[in-house]
């Protein structure tokens, strides 16, 4: 077991580990604890790689906590007694940020909150409602429907340009059991024709016609870009920085698994006005696709949390976790005033996965793929000589699958037993 911080140390994070969290917990982990934030994990499954980076002090698992919010706050509020004060918790996903928010009235006193306020978060994660808001502020969104019923998307299949995408109105309305794995396992789905619209959204209704259908923004995964921002309590934008996705996997719908720090000088002032009108607090990432079409920057999403590859950032010079975490604790920071561009981070298996679709369709060759992948100075999901226990933890997963409890021996070995 890790051993609690001594008195004098910094005040603990706590880090939150979801299922379908991507890395984001592991780069949090190291984003605070590379500037000598003690980090205390808490996981809903049993080894999530994070709790064994030596930045993590203590890993507590509380299973299924994303669905059932009282085992967190449990944990939460049995923190706050061992170390005396409210802890700052970050959220990595969208999953577990809805399991925070549901649990805010009871969490004041035992936790410090470092995410927009509830209200603005769901109002964001609620993509009908963000869809509202965003005609209403004339936001450079693309556009969007929220049909209700099999009627209302047949009417809509009728009128619209395809392709177009088809979304979940929020982030768990596809994950309900009995719903098609394929579709369950979706970030959004391209959908080129009316009669796959309506077949797609027939298996869907039985559990529920949670959807939105946007008009498809064309381009390719390259066109995406991000912009993370750090919002002080006085609403004040201290900070944008934006990085560019060259792959995504799924490719077209999904998250960036090879990203690059840029300079885009025109989309950081846009996006620093949006995030002025929308009134936000806190740490936020948006995501753009710029069209191929007319060159203009189009608003897909405002997520109020950090990005699942927020250590590219940290490697670069803007630590965001670490700007918010001394916020959180009542610490004046300044927001660095430079940055590197052209640091590029990279989740391997998903971007070899990425690679091979665009190889299929003749996008991309060996040589290309290569070149992009063997650069020197990449910042990866897992690997970390400085901290070895992630990837060697992962690694005792994959032999897992291999063999029936050998991933417990590797583990029971190399001393990384969960705690």
């Amino acid at each position: 077991m890790h051993a609690a911080p001594h008195a004098s140390s910094p005040r603990p994070a706590v880090v939150l580990a979801c299922l379908g969290a991507q890395g984001a917990d592991l780069n949090l982990v190291r984003s605070l604890g590379e500037e000598g934030v003690p980090v205390i994990v808490i996981g809903e499954y049993e080894f999530p790689p994070s709790g064994y980076s030596r930045h993590c002090i203590e890993y507590i698992c509380a299973r299924n906590f994303t669905r059932r919010p009282e085992h967190l706050l449990r944990v939460l509020r049995e923190l706050r007694m061992r170390h005396g004060q409210a802890l700052p918790v970050f959220p990595t996903a969208d999953t577990d940020l809805r399991a925070l928010v549901s649990l805010h009235a009871d969490l004041v006193g035992t936790s410090l909150w470092v995410s927009a306020s509830p209200d603005t978060v769901n109002r964001m994660m609620d993509k009908r409602r963000f869809a509202a808001l965003a005609q209403a502020l004339r936001l450079p969104v693309p556009a969007t429907h929220a049909p209700r019923t099999l009627e209302e998307v047949e009417t809509l299949s009728r009128v619209v340009d395809f392709p177009v995408v088809l979304k979940p109105a929020y982030p768990t309305a596809w994950k309900r059991p009995g719903l098609d794995p394929v579709i369950a396992r979706a970030k959004a789905l391209v959908i080129d024709a009316p009669d796959e619209l309506m077949r797609v959204c027939c298996r869907i209704a039985p559990h529920g016609l949670d959807v939105l259908v946007q008009d498809y923004v064309p381009g390719a995964d390259d066109l995406h870009y991000s912009v993370h921002a750090w919002i002080s309590r006085a609403g004040v934008v201290e900070r944008v920085a934006t990085t560019r996705k060259w792959r995504t996997f799924p490719v077209q719908v999904g998250t960036g698994c090879h990203v690059e720090t840029v300079s885009v000088p025109d989309l950081e002032a846009e996006a620093a006005d949006i995030l002025a009108r929308l009134k936000l607090r806190g740490m936020v990432v948006m995501n753009f696709k710029r069209d191929v079409r007319t060159g203009q920057f189009m608003l897909l999403e405002v997520n109020p949390r950090l990005s699942c590859n927020s250590l590219l950032l940290t490697r670069a010079g803007f630590n965001l976790p670490w700007l918010v975490y001394n916020e959180a604790c009542g610490r004046q920071m300044t927001a660095p005033a430079e940055w590197r561009v052209g640091v590029r981070y990279l989740s391997a298996k998903a971007d070899f996965l990425a690679f091979r679709t665009l190889a299929r369709e003749g996008r991309m060759g060996w040589g290309e793929y290569l070149r992009s992948v063997l650069r020197p100075g990449m910042v990866y999901r897992a690997l970390d000589l400085s901290d070895m226990g992630p990837p060697v933890q992962m690694a005792a997963d994959w032999l897992a699958l291999k063999g029936k409890g050998s991933g417990r021996w590797v583990r029971s070995r190399l001393g990384l037993n969960a705690v």
